[in-house]
Protein backbone atom coordinates (compact mmCIF):
# COMPACT_ATOMS: atom_id res chain seq x y z
CA UNK A 1 0.00 0.00 0.00
CA UNK A 2 1.76 3.32 -0.88
CA UNK A 3 1.91 6.36 1.78
CA UNK A 4 -0.10 9.35 1.03
CA UNK A 5 3.21 11.64 2.22
CA UNK A 6 5.79 10.17 -0.16
CA UNK A 7 4.86 11.76 -3.88
CA UNK A 8 4.63 9.14 -6.65
CA UNK A 9 7.95 8.43 -8.80
CA UNK A 10 10.22 8.45 -5.72
CA UNK A 11 9.19 5.30 -3.62
CA UNK A 12 11.57 3.12 -6.09
CA UNK A 13 14.38 5.41 -6.01
CA UNK A 14 14.00 5.92 -2.18
CA UNK A 15 13.81 1.82 -1.76
CA UNK A 16 17.04 1.72 -3.23
CA UNK A 17 18.99 4.07 -1.79
CA UNK A 18 17.99 3.15 1.63
CA UNK A 19 19.42 -0.54 0.83
CA UNK A 20 22.98 1.55 -0.66
CA UNK A 21 22.81 3.33 2.83
CA UNK A 22 22.28 -0.24 4.87
CA UNK A 23 25.16 -2.03 2.97
CA UNK A 24 27.19 0.62 2.84
CA UNK A 25 26.60 0.60 6.84
CA UNK A 26 27.69 -2.47 7.41
CA UNK A 27 31.04 -2.43 5.47
CA UNK A 28 31.78 0.45 7.96
CA UNK A 29 31.79 3.47 4.83
CA UNK A 30 30.77 6.32 6.38
CA UNK A 31 28.41 9.25 5.39
CA UNK A 32 31.19 11.15 3.45
CA UNK A 33 32.60 7.91 1.73
CA UNK A 34 28.84 7.00 0.70
CA UNK A 35 28.44 10.07 -1.01
CA UNK A 36 31.82 10.05 -3.10
CA UNK A 37 30.97 6.98 -4.19
CA UNK A 38 27.57 8.14 -5.58
CA UNK A 39 29.12 10.89 -6.86
CA UNK A 40 31.62 8.83 -8.71
CA UNK A 41 28.50 6.59 -9.69
CA UNK A 42 26.57 9.35 -11.31
CA UNK A 43 24.13 9.56 -9.01
CA UNK A 44 22.28 12.90 -8.61
CA UNK A 45 22.76 13.75 -5.17
CA UNK A 46 24.19 16.56 -3.12
CA UNK A 47 27.61 15.37 -3.13
CA UNK A 48 26.84 16.45 -6.80
CA UNK A 49 24.80 19.43 -7.07
CA UNK A 50 25.32 21.43 -3.45
CA UNK A 51 22.69 24.06 -2.79
CA UNK A 52 24.17 27.57 -3.26
CA UNK A 53 22.54 28.99 -0.25
CA UNK A 54 20.44 28.47 2.73
CA UNK A 55 17.61 30.11 4.13
CA UNK A 56 17.39 29.86 7.85
CA UNK A 57 14.22 30.93 9.87
CA UNK A 58 14.21 31.00 13.55
CA UNK A 59 11.22 30.80 15.35
CA UNK A 60 12.68 32.36 18.45
CA UNK A 61 11.13 31.42 21.91
CA UNK A 62 10.15 27.91 20.54
CA UNK A 63 6.48 27.50 18.67
CA UNK A 64 4.42 25.15 19.97
CA UNK A 65 4.32 21.87 18.11
CA UNK A 66 0.76 20.82 18.93
CA UNK A 67 -0.59 24.19 17.76
CA UNK A 68 1.08 24.44 14.48
CA UNK A 69 2.14 21.71 12.67
CA UNK A 70 1.64 18.19 15.02
CA UNK A 71 -2.07 18.81 15.92
CA UNK A 72 -3.63 15.82 18.26
CA UNK A 73 -7.82 16.17 17.56
CA UNK A 74 -7.97 12.91 19.70
CA UNK A 75 -6.08 14.08 22.82
CA UNK A 76 -7.35 15.18 25.88
CA UNK A 77 -8.98 19.36 25.84
CA UNK A 78 -5.89 20.00 28.06
CA UNK A 79 -3.61 18.67 25.26
CA UNK A 80 -4.95 19.31 21.98
CA UNK A 81 -5.70 22.99 22.94
CA UNK A 82 -8.37 25.53 21.08
CA UNK A 83 -7.45 24.88 17.10
CA UNK A 84 -8.92 22.49 15.07
CA UNK A 85 -6.87 20.80 11.92
CA UNK A 86 -6.82 21.46 8.51
CA UNK A 87 -6.90 19.66 5.15
CA UNK A 88 -3.48 20.36 3.59
CA UNK A 89 -2.22 19.86 -0.46
CA UNK A 90 -0.90 15.83 0.38
CA UNK A 91 -3.58 13.81 1.09
CA UNK A 92 -3.71 12.29 4.70
CA UNK A 93 -2.05 15.38 6.19
CA UNK A 94 -3.21 18.17 8.12
CA UNK A 95 -2.17 21.08 9.89
CA UNK A 96 -3.60 23.50 12.79
CA UNK A 97 -6.23 25.91 11.32
CA UNK A 98 -4.17 29.08 11.81
CA UNK A 99 -1.84 28.01 8.65
CA UNK A 100 -4.85 28.09 6.08
CA UNK A 101 -2.22 29.56 3.35
CA UNK A 102 0.42 27.17 4.16
CA UNK A 103 -1.62 24.14 4.33
CA UNK A 104 -2.43 25.04 0.54
CA UNK A 105 1.63 24.83 -0.09
CA UNK A 106 2.59 21.44 2.21
CA UNK A 107 3.08 19.72 -0.77
CA UNK A 108 6.32 21.84 -1.71
CA UNK A 109 8.24 20.94 1.72
CA UNK A 110 9.20 18.35 3.69
CA UNK A 111 8.08 18.00 7.81
CA UNK A 112 9.74 16.85 10.64
CA UNK A 113 7.47 15.94 13.53
CA UNK A 114 10.23 13.79 15.18
CA UNK A 115 12.68 16.57 16.33
CA UNK A 116 14.06 16.20 19.10
CA UNK A 117 16.69 17.24 22.57
CA UNK A 118 17.49 16.82 26.29
CA UNK A 119 17.59 20.86 26.37
CA UNK A 120 14.91 23.22 27.13
CA UNK A 121 16.49 25.76 28.26
CA UNK A 122 16.41 28.86 25.79
CA UNK A 123 20.42 29.66 25.10
CA UNK A 124 21.24 26.19 25.36
CA UNK A 125 18.74 24.96 23.54
CA UNK A 126 19.27 27.47 20.43
CA UNK A 127 23.17 26.17 21.00
CA UNK A 128 22.11 22.70 20.15
CA UNK A 129 19.75 23.32 17.45
CA UNK A 130 22.00 25.59 15.42
CA UNK A 131 25.17 23.77 15.66
CA UNK A 132 24.75 20.32 16.12
CA UNK A 133 26.16 20.34 19.35
CA UNK A 134 25.26 20.57 23.53
CA UNK A 135 26.63 23.29 25.08
CA UNK A 136 29.84 22.90 26.95
CA UNK A 137 31.76 25.61 29.26
CA UNK A 138 34.78 24.35 27.50
CA UNK A 139 33.70 25.59 24.32
CA UNK A 140 31.53 27.57 21.92
CA UNK A 141 30.92 25.98 18.65
CA UNK A 142 30.27 27.44 15.37
CA UNK A 143 26.65 27.94 13.78
CA UNK A 144 25.89 26.06 10.82
CA UNK A 145 25.99 30.07 9.13
CA UNK A 146 28.86 30.52 9.85
CA UNK A 147 30.14 27.13 9.32
CA UNK A 148 29.62 28.22 5.78
CA UNK A 149 31.41 31.41 6.02
CA UNK A 150 34.29 29.51 6.76
CA UNK A 151 34.17 27.12 4.17
CA UNK A 152 33.31 29.48 1.63
CA UNK A 153 35.66 32.23 2.02
CA UNK A 154 38.26 31.91 -0.59
CA UNK A 155 35.12 30.82 -3.18
CA UNK A 156 34.73 33.29 -5.42
CA UNK A 157 31.03 35.02 -5.19
CA UNK A 158 30.87 37.96 -7.60
CA UNK A 159 29.41 40.17 -4.71
CA UNK A 160 31.16 41.97 -1.96
CA UNK A 161 28.19 40.99 0.52
CA UNK A 162 28.55 39.32 3.14
CA UNK A 163 28.54 36.01 3.24
CA UNK A 164 26.67 35.56 6.03
CA UNK A 165 23.70 37.59 7.39
CA UNK A 166 21.21 38.24 10.31
CA UNK A 167 18.04 39.62 9.88
CA UNK A 168 17.19 42.10 11.94
CA UNK A 169 19.62 40.15 13.87
CA UNK A 170 20.75 36.72 14.85
CA UNK A 171 19.70 34.97 17.95
CA UNK A 172 21.54 33.15 20.33
CA UNK A 173 24.59 30.83 19.35
CA UNK A 174 24.47 31.69 15.54
CA UNK A 175 27.97 33.41 15.95
CA UNK A 176 31.00 31.91 14.69
CA UNK A 177 31.91 30.36 18.08
CA UNK A 178 35.59 29.14 18.90
CA UNK A 179 36.35 30.31 14.99
CA UNK A 180 37.17 33.28 14.13
CA UNK A 181 34.39 36.52 14.93
CA UNK A 182 34.92 37.67 10.89
CA UNK A 183 32.35 34.45 10.50
CA UNK A 184 29.61 36.13 12.39
CA UNK A 185 26.76 37.06 10.66
CA UNK A 186 26.14 40.63 9.35
CA UNK A 187 23.91 42.08 11.22
CA UNK A 188 20.72 44.03 8.92
CA UNK A 189 19.33 45.96 11.94
CA UNK A 190 16.24 47.60 11.91
CA UNK A 191 12.44 46.66 10.72
CA UNK A 192 12.32 45.94 6.70
CA UNK A 193 8.32 47.32 6.90
CA UNK A 194 8.91 50.42 8.40
CA UNK A 195 9.25 53.24 5.47
CA UNK A 196 12.90 54.63 4.97
CA UNK A 197 14.47 51.81 6.16
CA UNK A 198 18.41 51.45 6.32
CA UNK A 199 20.64 48.93 7.12
CA UNK A 200 23.06 49.94 10.01
CA UNK A 201 26.32 50.18 9.53
CA UNK A 202 25.74 50.21 5.65
CA UNK A 203 25.16 53.73 5.06
CA UNK A 204 28.05 56.65 5.38
CA UNK A 205 27.17 58.62 8.90
CA UNK A 206 25.40 61.94 7.25
CA UNK A 207 27.53 64.58 5.91
CA UNK A 208 30.37 62.33 5.51
CA UNK A 209 31.24 61.88 1.63
CA UNK A 210 32.58 59.46 -0.32
CA UNK A 211 35.99 60.97 -0.95
CA UNK A 212 36.16 61.84 3.23
CA UNK A 213 35.10 58.04 3.29
CA UNK A 214 38.17 57.11 1.50
CA UNK A 215 40.35 59.48 3.36
CA UNK A 216 39.13 57.94 6.39
CA UNK A 217 40.03 54.50 4.83
CA UNK A 218 43.54 55.14 3.94
CA UNK A 219 44.66 57.23 7.31
CA UNK A 220 43.60 53.80 9.16
CA UNK A 221 45.34 51.77 6.93
CA UNK A 222 48.51 54.33 7.54
CA UNK A 223 47.76 53.96 11.06
CA UNK A 224 48.17 49.96 10.65
CA UNK A 225 51.68 50.39 8.98
CA UNK A 226 53.01 51.87 12.20
CA UNK A 227 52.09 48.18 14.22
CA UNK A 228 52.92 45.95 11.46
CA UNK A 229 55.39 44.45 13.68
CA UNK A 230 52.96 43.22 15.90
CA UNK A 231 52.19 39.52 15.54
CA UNK A 232 48.63 39.67 14.49
CA UNK A 233 45.92 37.79 15.82
CA UNK A 234 42.42 36.36 15.76
CA UNK A 235 40.44 39.77 16.80
CA UNK A 236 43.43 42.12 14.51
CA UNK A 237 42.69 39.86 11.69
CA UNK A 238 38.89 39.90 12.07
CA UNK A 239 38.75 43.60 12.68
CA UNK A 240 40.49 44.14 9.27
CA UNK A 241 38.05 42.07 7.74
CA UNK A 242 34.95 43.57 8.99
CA UNK A 243 36.54 47.04 7.81
CA UNK A 244 37.03 45.79 4.70
CA UNK A 245 33.56 44.46 4.19
CA UNK A 246 32.42 47.95 5.83
CA UNK A 247 34.15 50.07 3.14
CA UNK A 248 33.48 47.80 0.15
CA UNK A 249 29.52 47.70 1.42
CA UNK A 250 29.73 51.13 1.47
CA UNK A 251 30.78 51.94 -2.01
CA UNK A 252 28.80 49.47 -3.75
CA UNK A 253 26.09 50.38 -5.62
CA UNK A 254 25.13 46.71 -6.16
CA UNK A 255 25.56 45.63 -2.35
CA UNK A 256 23.28 48.39 -1.62
CA UNK A 257 21.01 47.95 -3.74
CA UNK A 258 20.52 44.27 -2.43
CA UNK A 259 18.99 45.70 0.06
CA UNK A 260 16.42 48.21 -1.12
CA UNK A 261 13.25 46.72 -0.85
CA UNK A 262 11.78 49.91 -2.34
CA UNK A 263 12.75 48.70 -5.70
CA UNK A 264 10.24 45.73 -5.62
CA UNK A 265 7.05 46.13 -6.99
CA UNK A 266 4.12 46.91 -4.13
CA UNK A 267 2.41 44.37 -5.14
CA UNK A 268 5.01 41.76 -4.20
CA UNK A 269 5.53 43.74 -1.18
CA UNK A 270 2.11 43.14 -0.24
CA UNK A 271 2.41 39.46 -1.09
CA UNK A 272 4.86 38.91 1.59
CA UNK A 273 2.89 41.37 3.86
CA UNK A 274 3.67 44.84 4.61
CA UNK A 275 5.23 43.58 8.44
CA UNK A 276 8.50 42.59 10.12
CA UNK A 277 8.33 38.71 8.79
CA UNK A 278 7.00 39.16 5.63
CA UNK A 279 9.31 41.70 4.59
CA UNK A 280 12.05 40.04 6.19
CA UNK A 281 11.41 37.30 3.92
CA UNK A 282 11.59 39.12 0.87
CA UNK A 283 14.99 40.62 2.14
CA UNK A 284 16.53 37.16 2.38
CA UNK A 285 14.95 36.41 -1.04
CA UNK A 286 16.88 39.45 -2.51
CA UNK A 287 19.90 38.45 -0.34
CA UNK A 288 20.42 35.13 -1.60
CA UNK A 289 19.71 35.97 -5.23
CA UNK A 290 22.51 38.72 -5.16
CA UNK A 291 24.55 35.59 -3.87
CA UNK A 292 24.71 35.85 0.19
CA UNK A 293 25.62 32.08 1.30
CA UNK A 294 23.56 31.99 4.51
CA UNK A 295 20.45 34.36 5.51
CA UNK A 296 19.17 33.86 9.30
CA UNK A 297 15.75 35.26 9.69
CA UNK A 298 15.02 35.76 13.04
CA UNK A 299 11.23 36.01 14.10
CA UNK A 300 10.66 37.26 17.51
CA UNK A 301 7.35 38.03 16.68
CA UNK A 302 5.58 41.03 17.53
CA UNK A 303 6.24 40.98 21.42
CA UNK A 304 9.15 40.82 24.02
CA UNK A 305 8.90 36.96 24.58
CA UNK A 306 8.12 36.28 20.62
CA UNK A 307 7.18 32.44 20.50
CA UNK A 308 7.59 31.54 24.08
CA UNK A 309 3.80 31.49 24.61
CA UNK A 310 3.76 30.95 28.27
CA UNK A 311 0.60 32.54 28.76
CA UNK A 312 -2.21 33.16 26.67
CA UNK A 313 -0.96 30.40 23.91
CA UNK A 314 -4.23 30.68 21.88
CA UNK A 315 -4.73 34.32 21.14
CA UNK A 316 -1.33 35.33 20.82
CA UNK A 317 -0.83 32.77 18.34
CA UNK A 318 -4.07 32.82 16.36
CA UNK A 319 -4.05 37.11 16.27
CA UNK A 320 -0.58 37.79 16.43
CA UNK A 321 2.18 34.86 15.08
CA UNK A 322 0.85 32.64 12.82
CA UNK A 323 -0.54 35.26 10.45
CA UNK A 324 2.37 36.94 9.44
CA UNK A 325 4.30 33.57 8.93
CA UNK A 326 1.06 32.20 7.32
CA UNK A 327 1.49 35.06 4.61
CA UNK A 328 5.28 35.00 4.72
CA UNK A 329 6.56 31.71 4.39
CA UNK A 330 4.26 30.94 1.48
CA UNK A 331 5.20 34.08 -0.50
CA UNK A 332 8.87 32.99 0.16
CA UNK A 333 8.37 29.35 -1.26
CA UNK A 334 6.42 30.62 -4.59
CA UNK A 335 8.76 33.49 -4.99
CA UNK A 336 11.62 31.17 -4.58
CA UNK A 337 10.22 28.93 -6.83
CA UNK A 338 8.67 30.72 -9.37
CA UNK A 339 12.71 32.11 -9.45
CA UNK A 340 13.85 29.17 -9.92
CA UNK A 341 16.07 29.58 -6.91
CA UNK A 342 14.31 26.76 -4.71
CA UNK A 343 16.38 24.00 -6.07
CA UNK A 344 19.66 25.53 -5.06
CA UNK A 345 18.17 27.47 -1.90
CA UNK A 346 17.41 25.16 1.07
CA UNK A 347 15.21 26.40 3.31
CA UNK A 348 14.68 25.52 7.20
CA UNK A 349 12.52 26.56 9.82
CA UNK A 350 12.45 25.49 13.35
CA UNK A 351 12.32 27.44 16.81
CA UNK A 352 14.54 26.21 19.90
CA UNK A 353 12.43 23.29 21.13
CA UNK A 354 8.30 22.76 21.11
CA UNK A 355 6.29 23.62 24.15
CA UNK A 356 4.57 21.16 26.85
CA UNK A 357 1.49 18.82 25.88
CA UNK A 358 -0.31 19.72 28.84
CA UNK A 359 -1.53 23.81 28.90
CA UNK A 360 -0.97 25.32 32.06
CA UNK A 361 -2.66 27.37 34.52
CA UNK A 362 -2.14 30.93 32.31
CA UNK A 363 -3.63 29.00 29.09
CA UNK A 364 0.23 28.90 28.06
CA UNK A 365 2.47 25.91 26.89
CA UNK A 366 6.10 25.82 29.12
CA UNK A 367 9.77 24.59 27.42
CA UNK A 368 9.52 21.08 26.14
CA UNK A 369 12.90 19.81 24.15
CA UNK A 370 11.73 16.12 23.71
CA UNK A 371 9.81 16.99 20.62
CA UNK A 372 9.34 20.21 18.03
CA UNK A 373 8.47 20.09 14.58
CA UNK A 374 10.73 21.62 11.79
CA UNK A 375 10.36 22.13 7.96
CA UNK A 376 12.44 21.66 5.31
CA UNK A 377 12.28 22.53 1.59
CA UNK A 378 14.41 23.41 -1.63
CA UNK A 379 17.65 22.11 -2.74
CA UNK A 380 16.06 18.59 -3.41
CA UNK A 381 14.02 17.96 0.00
CA UNK A 382 11.00 16.01 -1.59
CA UNK A 383 7.94 17.63 -0.93
CA UNK A 384 4.94 16.56 0.39
CA UNK A 385 7.06 14.19 2.84
CA UNK A 386 5.95 14.02 6.64
CA UNK A 387 8.88 12.29 8.53
CA UNK A 388 8.61 10.95 12.20
CA UNK A 389 5.54 11.74 14.98
CA UNK A 390 4.92 11.93 18.22
CA UNK A 391 3.53 9.70 20.81
CA UNK A 392 -0.74 10.85 21.01
CA UNK A 393 0.29 13.62 23.49
CA UNK A 394 2.96 15.03 21.56
CA UNK A 395 5.17 14.42 24.19
CA UNK A 396 7.92 12.26 22.83
CA UNK A 397 9.01 11.43 19.24
CA UNK A 398 7.63 7.52 18.28
CA UNK A 399 9.07 7.22 15.07
CA UNK A 400 12.32 8.31 13.60
CA UNK A 401 13.74 10.56 16.33
CA UNK A 402 16.02 13.64 14.22
CA UNK A 403 18.80 14.84 16.77
CA UNK A 404 20.38 18.21 16.14
CA UNK A 405 23.15 16.57 15.02
CA UNK A 406 21.40 14.87 12.35
CA UNK A 407 20.17 18.18 11.24
CA UNK A 408 23.71 19.81 10.77
CA UNK A 409 24.74 16.99 9.04
CA UNK A 410 21.85 17.11 6.35
CA UNK A 411 22.35 21.11 6.58
CA UNK A 412 26.31 20.75 5.53
CA UNK A 413 25.89 17.45 2.82
CA UNK A 414 23.29 19.55 1.17
CA UNK A 415 25.74 22.60 1.00
CA UNK A 416 28.18 20.22 -0.41
CA UNK A 417 30.58 20.45 2.88
CA UNK A 418 31.51 16.81 4.78
CA UNK A 419 30.09 16.98 8.03
CA UNK A 420 33.06 14.58 8.97
CA UNK A 421 35.58 17.94 8.09
CA UNK A 422 37.16 19.16 11.00
CA UNK A 423 38.51 22.70 11.92
CA UNK A 424 40.65 23.58 14.84
CA UNK A 425 40.06 24.82 18.17
CA UNK A 426 41.89 27.36 20.02
CA UNK A 427 43.73 25.19 21.59
CA UNK A 428 45.10 23.61 18.55
CA UNK A 429 42.73 20.70 18.33
CA UNK A 430 40.84 19.47 15.65
CA UNK A 431 37.02 19.27 15.74
CA UNK A 432 34.73 17.93 13.63
CA UNK A 433 31.70 19.60 11.93
CA UNK A 434 29.50 17.01 13.58
CA UNK A 435 29.59 14.57 15.85
CA UNK A 436 27.35 11.30 15.98
CA UNK A 437 25.00 12.85 13.24
CA UNK A 438 22.99 10.89 11.03
CA UNK A 439 20.88 13.12 8.06
CA UNK A 440 17.72 11.09 7.22
CA UNK A 441 18.48 9.29 4.26
CA UNK A 442 14.99 9.98 2.56
CA UNK A 443 16.15 13.95 1.98
CA UNK A 444 19.69 13.64 0.59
Amino acid sequence: MSDPHHPAGHSDLRRRDLLKAGALGFLGLGLGDWLRLRSLAGTPSSATAPARNCILIWLAGGPSHIDTFDPKPGAPADVRGEFKPIATSVPGLQVSEIFPELAKVMDRVTLIRSMTSPEADHDRASHHKLTGYRPSPALVYPSHGSVVARVRESSPTGTVLPPYVAIPDGPASSGAGYLSPAYDPFVVGGDPSQEGFRVQNLTPPDKVTLTRLLRRKAMVQALDEFSRDVPPTTLTTSRDRFAERAYSLMTSNAAQAAFRLADEKPEVRDRYGRNPFGQSCLLARRLIEAGVSFVTLNDRGAGPLGWDTHAQNFPTLKDTLAPPLDKGLTALLGDLSDRGLLKDTLLVMMGEFGRTPKINPNAGRDHHGRASSLILAGAGIPGGLVLGRTDARGDLPTDRPVTPADLAALVYLKLGIDPDRKFEAPDGRPIRLVENGQPPRELL
